[in-house]
């Protein structure tokens, strides 16, 4: 019984299979590099001329498992080959077909391609058609960008001027204002404020003459007034609202009288104070007894307490 029959793998031009190849060969570098790692040197200075001049596998297992991995491919390329068909050719007719030039030895014969010659076949340099419009548009594009370039580059160059400028106007003016503002409460110092005149509703509205001004002025002298800090010294007058009464009203004379008839009393003293306080008549002797001690010290705490 006949073996059945198999098609063969179809390419389009000899570069599939060199992409192919090329392919397999740097995943194989990667494995590589991945289980046996390149020197400490040429990791950390890859763009050393030592470096380049150097072979930076010097790991001779590593160099012996590439050239069995090459070896590999090489052979398992080689024994594909047949298998391939490169637009109903095969991969060294193909290649020797699609080939500009072809060298030829001494002897005026053709020097046959080597087997694996096809897997290393260059891609060709194609070139598309000159388009106009596209060109057009690169040149539009391009003097657009310069366009920008220049009005960015002007307004580096006069931006800050204006701003800067802008800037001085805008503080002139709130300055005037302010000095116009500190003219006017400095003229209003030491006048009298009058009772402002508001005119009937009969009488019309208020023009923009004098009265006008003069309500603006008030107004604002008022909201001054307001913001004002108090700086009034507040002084405890007592503990009792009639002693505090008394120091707002001014009888302080009478509460020092008080005091002293007071202190007469506890000295068992009968006559009266004068209203001075400077003069007492009567019985000035204090007593030995332990009472009226207690009673000068009763009296000294009620002095505290006013």
């Amino acid at each position: 019984m006949q073996a059945p029959h198999h098609r063969k793998i179809e390419l389009q031009s000899p570069a599939d299979l060199s992409y192919l190849y090329t392919n397999i060969v740097s995943l194989s570098r990667q494995k590589l590099d991945l289980h046996f790692p390149p020197p400490a040197s040429a990791v950390a200075d890859p763009t050393s001329t030592q470096n380049h001049n150097q072979d930076p596998d010097n790991d001779p297992m590593k160099s012996r498992v590439r050239t069995l991995v090459d070896d590999f491919i090489h052979k398992t390329f080689l024994t594909a080959a047949p298998s391939i068909s490169i637009n109903g050719l095969s991969p060294a007719e193909s290649f020797k077909n699609s080939s500009s030039s072809s060298s030829s030895n001494a002897d005026g014969t053709d020097d046959v391609a080597g087997p694996i010659s096809f897997l290393h076949a260059r891609e060709a340099v194609e070139y598309e058609p000159y388009d106009t419009a596209l060109a057009a548009r690169v040149a539009a594009l391009y003097a657009q960008l310069e366009s920008l370039t220049t009005t960015v580059a002007q307004l580096r160059r006069d931006a800050p001027g204006r701003a800067a400028g802008a800037y001085a106007e805008a503080l002139r003016e709130v300055m005037l204002e302010e000095d116009e503002d500190w003219g006017e409460e400095e003229g209003g110092e030491g006048e009298e404020q009058g009772d402002v005149s508001m005119p009937d509703a009969g009488e019309g509205e208020v023009g923009e003459g004098g009265d006008t001004a003069q309500l603006r002025c008030q107004g604002r002298r008022g909201r001054e007034g307001q913001s004002k800090e108090d700086f009034t010294l507040h002084v405890p007058y007592g503990s009792t609202e009639g002693t505090k009464r008394r120091w707002i009203e001014g009888g302080v004379e009478e509460v020092y009288a008080n005091v002293l008839k007071t202190l007469v009393r506890l000295q068992d003293g009968d006559g009266d104070v004068q209203a001075g306080g400077d003069e007492v008549e009567g019985d000035s002797g204090l007593a030995a007894t332990v009472g009226k001690v207690e009673r000068a010290r009763r009296a000294a705490e009620v002095v505290e307490h006013l």
